[in-house]
């Protein structure tokens, strides 16, 4: 027995001192990467073998002051907090407060949504979990801007802008990131506990599941010293500020919280031996089965939080997130109970943040599943995909035109696969599998679909991103448009400079001085734009309002120049004033059509 006690002992203390040598390794290896990345600092936290929870940091907690990051200080997290309150609706959906399936209108009857499936498709609780409501994402002013308090009503995202409740696709066929939906989510939680969605969520999800630490209620730097500082691209420290769409992405932890999360989310959903929440439901985070991209074949997607993601040769559960200055990630692999989260606190343009996501699966060791490399001879039907796509949702209200421009891709059917090439990203080799399903050469299973919808439209989706075929005239037609009537505009604010000194007073009678006068007041509205910081984007800055007036009166005044024009000058269908007039009077009307004239970013 004695013996039996010191093997006991020492084969505990060969565990620890393995770990300890993992653990020590894993830190080398992220912090060479961190310096390789040029990123400030990381906090992790990992689940491993029997529900183990390790924690550490490297780097700076602010790169100013150079004082080092701690493995407890706190950290944001941007929108991984989508998954913990979504942990809180299958908390109340188990407890009977809410059924996943009851559509939001029970609860927000006033909601003015605009869904013209309505009768046969309303937009339910578990559609703005999954984002698959047909809701755009965000528009400019929610995200951009330093007007919002932590007190601000969280359906003011909604009655400031009520264009962002219109549902584009039938609710539950397509997946669409969505933060406004989320947003409306702590609203219908504050509807059914009357208390704000930051404090039932603390009492009846945190405390319990023992994340003392952590919070949905806003906290600075300024105010809370635990928490570390996010920096932008350059290295500058910047703080938190309050944010419109705070239900989306407001959310303040610390590793061990996180790690205490993670292993519960790969529980059977018990707490003291009572059912906190569903096995069922815990098992279904990240299982879309019910999007029109799981139908036709892509086994992944987005559900309840979370979403299945195929990389390094494992399928994991994860959830990525950004906010003000800092980037993170949550990755859960239940069958085996492991997982990992990572906060950097640096939001960087140019760092591959992907690579220590590989490096974290790795050291989890899990089985590692071979890729797939058969290939198939593409049939001849496919043919018909060639050519150019566009999201089939808008992003950014009420930016499609933008997305036509400058989110398009290009796709070409080759013999084994296809080829997509995005305007901006890189380029996807997808191989060929049959009953049109590809897989890319690094996947253990099928990527892509293409399937067409009841209206015939070509379609292409890889369980998280769909996109449409649209003819590659209108995207280049559009595109040229809209660089003619750019170029258009500098060409008459270039040739107005010239007259104004050159005539000086007489220029007022010119035919030119119209439009002229509109194009100084957005570059004058750029001018204070550029220097305002970006972060203000969407505020009612000097700048902005200029930007509305400017583009308010230059249709109309482009087009009193061009009357103009044609009473008072001879030839005038001979000049290059007159047909860069032209071109800005079509951009205006290209404009308008798209409703992105005037352009007002407040709203």
């Amino acid at each position: 027995m004695y013996i039996k006690c010191i093997i006991g002992v020492g084969l505990v203390a060969l565990s620890n001192f393995l770990y300890a040598q993992n653990n020590e390794k894993l830190k080398e290896r992220l912090n060479g990467l961190l310096l390789q990345q040029h990123l400030s600092g990381a906090i992790w936290t990992t689940v491993m073998d029997e529900g183990k929870i390790i924690t550490d940091a490297v780097g700076y907690k602010n790169n100013q002051t150079k004082e080092l990051l701690s493995s407890t200080d706190k950290v944001l997290v941007g929108s991984v907090a989508k998954t913990i309150l979504s942990a809180g609706f299958l908390r109340m959906a188990t407890i009977g407060l809410i059924n996943l399936n009851d559509p939001i209108k029970k609860y927000l009857p006033e909601l003015p949504l605009k869904n013209k499936w309505e009768k046969s498709n309303p937009v339910t609780i578990k559609n703005l979990l999954d984002h698959t409501s047909g809701l755009t994402d965000v528009k400019l002013w929610q995200v951009f801007s330093t007007t919002a308090s932590s007190k601000t009503p969280l359906d003011y995202v909604y009655t400031n802008s009520p264009e962002v409740l219109r549902v584009q696709t039938r609710p539950g066929s397509i997946y669409s990131y969505s933060n406004v939906g989320y947003n409306i989510l702590g609203k219908i939680i504050e509807v059914v506990s009357k208390k704000p969605y930051e404090e039932f969520l603390y009492n009846e999800l945190l405390l319990p599941l023992g994340m003392t630490n952590s919070s949905f209620s806003f906290s600075s730097q300024m105010d809370n010293k635990q928490l570390a500082f996010g920096h932008f691209d350059d290295g500058l420290p910047v703080c938190a500020i309050p944010m419109y769409l705070r239900a989306a992405g407001q959310f303040v932890t610390t590793a061990a919280d996180m790690g205490r999360f993670l292993q519960f989310m790969m529980s059977d959903g018990k707490i003291n031996n009572s059912q906190f929440i569903s096995k069922e439901y815990l098992r279904s985070v990240g299982k879309q089965t019910a999007t029109d991209a799981f139908i036709n074949g892509v086994p992944y997607g987005d559900a309840l939080g979370a979403y299945s993601r195929d990389r390094y040769g494992v399928v994991g559960i994860a959830k990525n997130g950004n906010t003000l200055g800092f980037v993170s990630m949550i990755y859960m692999f239940p069958e085996y109970q492991k997982g990992f989260f990572i906060t950097f606190n640096m939001d960087s343009e140019t760092s591959d943040y992907d690579l220590f996501n590989e490096l974290l699966v790795k050291h989890l060791a899990l089985p590692v599943k071979p890729c797939i490399l058969k290939t198939h001879n593409v049939e001849n039907k496919l043919k018909n995909w060639d050519g150019y796509y566009i999201p089939v949702i808008t992003k950014v209200e009420p930016y499609g035109l933008i997305d036509m421009v400058f989110s398009h891709s290009k796709l070409t059917i080759l013999k084994t696969g296809a080829r997509l090439s995005p305007f901006q990203g890189k380029q996807k080799s997808l191989l060929y599998q049959g009953d049109n399903l590809f897989s890319m050469n690094d996947r253990t299973g099928i990527s892509h679909a293409f399937y067409r919808d009841v209206e015939g439209a070509y379609l292409i989706t890889d369980g998280v991103k769909t996109i449409k075929k649209v003819s590659g005239a209108k995207i280049f037609t559009t595109a040229g448009s809209l660089i003619l009537g750019l170029s258009g505009i500098l060409y008459l604010f270039i040739v107005g400079i010239v007259h104004l000194f050159k005539n000086k007073g007489a220029f007022i009678q010119s035919p030119l001085f119209w439009i002229f006068l509109s194009i100084i007041v957005i570059v004058i509205a750029a001018f204070f734009i550029a220097n305002q910081g970006f972060i203000r984007m969407g505020d009612f800055t000097i700048g902005n309002i200029l930007l509305a007036i400017g583009s308010m009166i230059l249709p109309l005044f482009a087009f009193v120049s061009v009357i103009l024009q044609i009473k008072l000058q001879d030839k005038y269908y001979l000049k290059v004033s007159f047909w860069a007039s032209i071109v800005v009077l079509q951009w205006c009307l290209l404009l308008l059509a798209n409703n992105l004239l005037p352009i007002i970013l407040w709203k």
